[in-house]
């Protein structure tokens, strides 16, 4: 990793617009006022007042109605995401941009899990992350396509991803399983990753651990949700991914050994789950949207410990966007809070953000 002048050479400018960058970030004190305000439209108004407030008025500013908030949201993400691939130091554009792809695969796996409950474009595209190869543009034009067979086809047309797409329609052939053709996507996204990692290593051995958190996190979900379907663990083996902080014989051993999705969660020893647990046990709500949350929370922790302090850096960049994301990430669920399931106090208590 490059120090003193070597490194101001490389990451002054970059690390100085991504400190401005996340001046903008909303602050704990920011996101507590959001959670205890009156209404939605109380809402709309703090995010007026700042970083979101040409994205409001793109669709109707502060008359915007409540469903049209998620696709000014997706639009600031998308707009941030841009602007984090262009002040990257030009050697480090490919690290970035492999990290930052998940949200054009993001874009495809709503599509596909659209299609499969017979949903059309409008029915997701207020989620839609409008960014990269599979913007808004591409996933309505794919999604006219009569099948997921089809749908993936015209993804895969002059695709940067088209190896990853591949798999994940030979895997709807195979299994017509939408679990296993997401979890394909990611494996082979993840596998790719793999490789970014080991570069990263060398730019930042920080930075690379926090992009493994990501992979666990994709395996857990998908145990998790494998785990919900009955699914055995050698039907599900193929579609995990072996680049992450933890290690396959002890993703093995956590799902053989449980019976259930409480089983299994509480033996997750690397990340601490034991909040989210007690959610998802007291009945109040049942949605494996709580793991979601904590484990996002439990990375967004660690990337912050890691990588904020890293002021002419790879991870100060990296950092930027891992906070990002969960900025976004969190507000959808403040906003949607009634629609997930969860009252004020289980928001509350799963909600991670920078302290003041």
């Amino acid at each position: 990793m490059l120090s003193g002048s070597a490194a101001a050479r490389r990451y002054g400018y970059s690390s100085a617009r991504a400190r401005a960058m996340d001046s903008l970030l909303l602050s704990g004190k920011s996101m507590r006022e959001m959670m205890n305000a009156k209404d939605i439209g109380s809402m709309v108004s703090m995010l007026y007042q700042g970083d979101f407030k040409r994205d409001i008025e793109e669709f109707g500013g502060l008359d915007i109605r409540h469903e049209m908030i998620d696709f000014a949201l997706s639009k600031n993400l998308a707009k941030n995401v841009g602007k984090l691939v262009q002040i990257s130091p030009t050697t480090e554009r490919k690290q970035i941009r492999a990290v930052v792809g998940r949200w054009s695969l993001y874009n495809i796996k709503m599509a596909i899990e659209a299609k499969a409950k017979h949903q059309q474009y409008e029915d997701i595209a207020r989620y839609i992350i409008d960014y990269g190869t599979y913007n808004a543009a591409a996933v309505k034009e794919a999604m006219r396509e009569e099948s997921i067979e089809s749908m993936l086809g015209k993804f895969m047309i002059n695709s940067p991803y088209r190896d990853m797409l591949s798999s994940g329609l030979e895997a709807y052939k195979k299994t017509k399983s939408i679990i296993h053709t997401v979890a394909e996507i990611d494996r082979s996204y993840y596998q790719m990753l793999g490789s970014v990692i080991i570069g990263l290593r060398v730019l930042d051995n920080d930075a690379a651990r926090v992009v493994k958190m990501e992979v666990d996190m994709a395996n857990i979900l998908f145990m998790i949700k494998a785990r919900r379907a009955g699914f055995k663990f050698q039907e599900i083996v193929q579609n995990l991914i072996g680049t992450g902080n933890i290690a396959m014989p002890e993703l093995e051993q956590m799902y053989n050994s449980s019976r259930d999705i409480e089983t299994l969660v509480s033996q997750i020893k690397q990340y601490d789950m034991k909040e989210s647990l007690e959610i998802y046990r007291s009945g109040k709500t049942r949605q494996l949207l709580v793991f979601e949350i904590g484990l996002r929370n439990r990375i967004f922790e660690s990337s912050i410990r890691l990588l904020s302090h890293r002021i002419l850096s790879f991870g100060a960049i990296l950092a930027y966007a891992y906070k990002k994301e969960l900025e976004i990430y969190t507000l959808r669920i403040l906003i949607h809070a009634r629609m997930y399931g969860l009252g004020k106090d289980e928001v509350e208590r799963l909600m991670v953000w920078k302290s003041e």
